[in-house]
C-alpha cells in the first residue's frame, strides 16, 4: 500500500498501479474538525473538465462510474477512523483527463 502526505505531487507511473482493476483511495481524519473531502478531474491545463468530474458527498459518482465516492462521514469521530473513501477506474478515465485532484476544506454547512 502506498501512503500521500498533504501536498504530495506523484505520477501513478512511479507506483506501478495495473490500471485495469479500480484503486482505492482513504481519507483518514486527522482532525477534529469537520471536513469535505472531494475530487475534481482536471485537463492538461489543470481546469475542470466538467462540472460532472467534481465527485463528493452530494454527487457521488462521476459520469460512467470512473470515480466514486464510496465512504463518506463528514462528522469527526474519536478514533480518527477513515472518513472518505474514492474508487477509481484509471483505465475508464476519460482521455482528456490529465490529473486527480483530491482536496480537502473545512465544512460550511
Amino acid at each position: 500500500m502506498n501512503h500521500l502526505t498533504v501536498g504530495q505531487r506523484l505520477p501513478l507511473s512511479n507506483l506501478a498501479i495495473d490500471d485495469t482493476v479500480p484503486i482505492t483511495l482513504k481519507f483518514t481524519r486527522q482532525s477534529p474538525i469537520e471536513m469535505d473531502i472531494s475530487c475534481f478531474a482536471l485537463d492538461a491545463a489543470g481546469k475542470l473538465i466538467n462540472d460532472d468530474y467534481m465527485v463528493f458527498y452530494n454527487q457521488p459518482t462521476s459520469p460512467c462510474g470512473q470515480i466514486k465516492l464510496t465512504h463518506y462521514e463528514s462528522q469527526p469521530t474519536a478514533n480518527k477512523g477513515i472518513q472518505a473513501e474514492f474508487e477509481v477506474h484509471l483505465s475508464k478515465l476519460a482521455t482528456n483527463i490529465d490529473s486527480l485532484f483530491l482536496c480537502y476544506q473545512p465544512t460550511r454547512r
